[in-house]
């Protein structure tokens, strides 16, 4: 089962924050909480693997993924735990367990004691019992400043600690007494992390740092329901997890050792579902609320996001091949519109199965849907770039939509390759094509922020990217 995703918006305190979930299954609820800095969709795997036995609610923590960041100062993990008890309240959940790893798994324990009247259990994975000393020896050189850079620098330290951590913990301290790898793991996995320090931002050590001081074994202690800490041999954290054998717990508190396997960690996590899931069945499908500034809609295709300004869109707005909706060249003079993902941009699904031949037909279907969900009759498609001539070809083709203008479209280089490598030579091959872009067309170079996002864009859509240049291609 592929899990949904969906967006609301939270009244917090300090300002409104759009969270980003992914919902997937049937069963008592389980809310799963992701380490930093990554998002959501390191929950996927183990959304598909217990959703026969819950409903499975991921959501991208404020500030990660896809969620806006907290505004304000964060000295602790307090106000995560609120954002996540207003969350639960937006989807109406009366009773939830919660499994959390690494930073999620501190989230997990504050609030188990936060909402004791509906939280009936916790599963923590990756959590770990430091000293004072050793959290600040982990924390001193531990985060790294990867604010944009125009000279791509940022790019080198956000690939060392993904590289490094794959072989050392912490990253930082490269020796033996802190090796947990004889070599660097696959590039994937890197790939992995270091584009969720890059996604994430300078603000990506909030609450890791909050997360590395709440790393202490009585932070459990004060939790009254059900606790299993889960105790897998391949988890970076084990010489720290291993301390949780040397305390006496309360009756409420379980081990659940397990062998280095995905499946072994799995099969733990399973186990410990009778003691903490609650009675109460819940419907993915009834937990997709959309009151966010994104939101999205079912194709035949998966799912596509979009984002509408105005309350009669009189535009709809298609990005540049390899781009996404964060990422538009917005002409502010065109306020009331609608923009979307296209298939296999952004956050818009296109199933890996499927090849060239059915883009166009994918593209085609996006923009019609979001129109319709828009309450969109007739409209003007525009064109960013190189999308002009889709623009034009839907206008012409579909006769519910205006006639549009091109906005202009200049030809591209080839895209370069972005397979995972060990050296992370991708993200500087996507970094300078993207600048000779701008040089090639005469246009102002984007700041590092800007180009930064464009890059992650980028590497996300190369498939989908070459589907598109190719329909492009093939249009009059």
């Amino acid at each position: 089962m592929t899990p949904k995703k969906a967006v609301v918006r939270l009244a917090l305190d300090q300002g409104d924050v759009d969270v980003q979930y992914r919902v997937a299954g049937q069963g008592p609820a389980l809310l799963m909480l992701h380490p930093s800095p990554l998002n959501s969709s390191f929950m996927v795997a183990h959304m598909r693997r217990f959703s026969d036995q819950v409903t499975a609610i991921a959501p991208d923590t404020p500030g990660y993924g896809r969620s806006t960041a907290l505004p304000g100062e964060v000295t602790d993990l307090s106000p995560y735990v609120d954002a996540m008890q207003r969350f639960c309240d937006c989807l109406g959940l009366d009773h939830y367990a919660v499994y959390g790893s690494a930073t999620g798994a501190q989230i997990a324990i504050e609030l188990a004691k936060a909402d004791k009247a509906r939280v009936t259990g916790v599963i923590l994975d990756n959590a770990a019992d430091f000293t004072d000393a050793e959290s600040d020896h982990i924390m001193d050189g531990y985060f790294p400043n990867i604010a944009p850079c125009d000279d791509g620098s940022h790019l080198a330290r956000a690939w060392q600690v993904a590289h490094d951590s794959t072989i050392f913990f912490p990253w930082h301290r490269r020796t033996e007494a802190h090796r947990i790898a004889a070599e660097a793991g696959p590039p994937e996995a890197m790939n992995v992390t270091a584009l969720g320090y890059l996604e994430a931002g300078p603000g990506y050590e909030k609450a890791y740092r909050a997360a590395f001081r709440n790393e202490r074994a009585e932070r459990i202690r004060g939790i009254a329901a059900p606790v299993t800490i889960i105790r897998w041999k391949a988890s970076i954290l084990k010489p720290y997890t291993d301390r949780f054998d040397d305390y006496s717990w309360d009756s409420n508190v379980r081990m659940a050792h397990c062998d280095a396997t995905m499946e072994a960690r799995w099969e733990g996590i399973a186990q410990s579902f009778p003691s903490v899931l609650g009675q109460d069945a819940s419907d993915s499908e009834h937990l997709l609320h959309e009151n966010g500034t994104t939101r999205y809609v079912d194709t035949a295709y998966g799912q596509v996001r979009y984002r509408s300004r105005g309350t009669s869109p009189a535009r709809l707005r298609v990005h540049s091949p390899g781009r996404s909706i964060d990422a538009l060249e917005v002409d502010q003079a065109l306020a009331n519109e609608v923009a979307l993902d296209l298939p296999g941009h952004g956050e818009s699904d296109y199933p890996q199965q499927l090849g060239p031949e059915q883009y166009l037909a994918a593209c085609a279907e996006a923009v019609a849907r979001v129109a319709e969900v828009c309450g969109v009759e007739k409209c003007e498609i525009v064109g960013d770039g190189a999308s002009a001539q889709l623009a034009q070809h839907l206008n012409k083709s579909n006769g519910s939509f205006a006639g549009g203008r091109a906005i202009d479209a200049k030809a591209e280089e080839a895209l370069p390759r972005f397979a995972s490598e060990t050296g992370g030579e991708h993200l500087w091959r996507g970094w300078y094509w993207l600048r000779r872009q701008f040089y090639a067309q005469n246009r102002p170079m984007a700041d590092a922020d800007r180009l930064t996002r464009m890059l992650l864009d980028l590497i996300r859509s190369e498939s989908a990217h070459r589907h598109y240049r190719g329909v492009l291609e093939q249009l009059p």
